[in-house]
């Protein structure tokens, strides 16, 4: 097992039993203790765990965001899958809002393949990867740097988007549940999202199935707030009945009907 790959395990442990030693962990992984506690160090340098005698405990709980670094590893083959359906609702010539999730940052290598585009994004590392296309035009909102999300939020980043019209938004979410809608963590990347949605004209929802039946802090957008849920398979049947009844459209590898 990769580095990340049983880091990633040790948070799912945590999060779901609230807390472990290092020897419950060592025996979960069937790894030696010294290198469990190696793993502990480094997740809590990078704001994930609490390390406590003898163990650790989960850094985060629904009102905040995991890692990007982690973020961006997690559900991959899901997320690619999710990354070539939305794309397709990019024409040339059009005006893109890009959030800063890991899921959305997939797309922006297709990018090379369109002409004349212009994308907005509240993702350092977003920006990033746009740096390297050839054929974009690219903005990025000021504001606050939020930690260990590669965010940028805040009333600045509110204002600078409340200016600028998109063809459509490309955004992701935290979780997704029946009652509340889309939610996220963060109340400021729910206020951001918000804004993005009144400044486009069509919404595009990535969420990986793993998202579905959670619920986070705040609320982003009911169903009928936006026109395209993407995801890599058919949702439960309750979903697809409760979205039948609006304008949004599920959209999977099954059934691209944009």
């Amino acid at each position: 097992m990769l580095t990340l790959e049983r880091q990633e395990e040790i948070l799912d442990i945590l999060n779901k039993n609230k807390s472990a030693t290092v020897e419950e962990l060592a025996a979960e992984l069937f790894v030696s203790g010294a290198t469990i506690r190696r793993d502990l160090r480094a997740m809590e340098k990078q704001g994930l765990i609490k390390r406590s005698h003898g163990g650790a405990m989960p850094f985060k709980s629904s009102a905040e965001e995991s890692a990007f670094a982690i973020r961006e590893q997690e559900n991959i083959i899901a997320k690619k899958t999710i990354a070539n359906l939305a794309v397709k609702l990019i024409k040339n010539g059009d005006s893109v809002f890009i959030d800063s999730s890991s899921t959305t940052g997939l797309i922006i290598p297709m990018l090379n393949n369109y002409q004349y585009l212009s994308v907005t994004t509240t993702g350092l590392r977003n920006a990033l990867l746009l740096s390297q296309t050839s054929n974009v035009k690219i903005y990025i909102a000021g504001g606050q740097v939020q930690n260990h999300s590669n965010s940028i939020i805040g009333s600045d980043t509110m204002d600078y988007i409340s200016r600028i019209h998109a063809d459509v938004s490309i955004i992701s979410c935290t979780g997704i549940d029946l009652v509340n809608g889309f939610t996220d963590a963060s109340i400021e990347q729910a206020k951001i999202k918000q804004q993005m949605r009144k400044n486009s004209s069509k919404v595009a929802m990535l969420c990986d199935s793993t998202k579905f039946n959670k619920t986070f802090l705040c609320t982003d957008f009911q169903f009928a707030d936006i026109d395209y849920l993407i995801t890599e398979k058919t949702p439960p049947i309750e979903y697809v009945e409760k979205i039948a009844s609006t304008k949004c459209k599920i959209i999977t590898p099954q059934n691209t009907n944009f």
